[in-house]
């Protein structure tokens, strides 16, 4: 069964999108997956013509307040149209925002504040930008953190500064935290999403194995062949009975750049441990 044939549900089936085939391969879902976001989509189409409005989104599906820092959110996946989503750009907003860890909802939140994509804040677009996320619910705590804010002289925060915020004073950034849960609950529940990064997580770990254990077997492969062709030049005897000038040879047989790389890498790194314990040891002597 294919995919428009699994997620359709009233007899017209939504366009082919490549955002839903794109959020299917970067969060490994499955076709079931994208089941569950289809029936709360088309709970939604009164008209069924695979569009909702956006307030629909956010007063019948998320129920949050609609702000325009909820809005980065379609501005981040590139939504067409300011007032209607797609099923295609339904899954998009959905899967990103529902996968992100707390370092990409720091980084989103960075993204929405800095209006003019510069790398920084100004002062006036922090407050501005909490007000709207805050609205009428702006509690003393939040209040208490835009006040005791550090920004530099000139006034700006940077997204390293933006993060330590947000450690000092997690209640300032709570509501998109918020908006992510409520996001997790109405679509699948949150057991349902965690399982789904878990799943992504142990995939890429898996990747990342695979990758390392190629990088290795390449790397093995690469010095085996310096050595063979070494001790083919200097012959078997005195390739191992004369070790030391087996140098001069590694310099007509050098490894790929990226070993060599690597190669000297390790050695700047043993010549500071080496310092580090020569300081030590005289400071322990002192």
């Amino acid at each position: 069964m294919g995919l428009l044939e699994c997620i359709c549900g009233y007899g017209v089936a939504p366009t082919a999108d490549d955002r839903i085939a794109k959020a299917m391969q970067t969060f490994n879902l499955k076709e079931k997956d994208i089941r569950v976001l289809w029936h709360m989509f088309k709970k939604h189409d009164k008209e069924r013509r695979s569009i909702i409005a956006i307030s629909d989104f956010y007063d019948k599906i998320v129920f949050v307040p609609r702000t325009i820092f909820c809005d980065g959110l379609f501005d981040l996946i590139e939504a067409a149209d300011s007032e209607s989503i797609d099923f295609g750009e339904f899954v998009a907003a959905v899967t990103t925002y529902c996968f992100f860890e707390i370092p990409e909802v720091l980084k989103f939140c960075f993204f929405v504040f800095d209006r003019d994509k510069k790398g920084f804040i100004t002062q006036e677009e922090m407050r501005l930008f909490v007000d709207a996320m805050h609205g009428n619910e702006m509690s003393t705590n939040v209040e208490f953190a835009l006040d005791n804010l550090k920004y530099r002289k000139d006034g700006k925060f940077d997204f390293e500064e933006f993060k330590g915020m947000h450690h000092l004073y997690p209640s300032v950034l709570f509501p998109a935290f918020r908006l992510q849960n409520a996001m997790m609950q109405a679509m699948g529940g949150e057991q349902f999403w965690e399982s789904k990064k878990l799943e992504l997580s142990m995939q890429k770990e898996d990747e990342r194995k695979r990758e390392a254990n190629r990088e290795a077997r390449e790397k093995a492969e690469a010095y085996k062949y310096r050595e063979d062709q070494v001790r083919r030049h200097m012959g078997s005897i005195k390739y191992y009975l004369m070790p030391k000038n087996r140098a001069k040879y590694y310099e007509v047989y050098p490894l790929p750049k990226k070993y060599r790389v690597m190669e000297e890498q390790e050695r700047a790194r043993a010549k500071r441990e080496k310092q580090l314990a020569e300081m030590r040891k005289k400071k322990a002597a002192q």
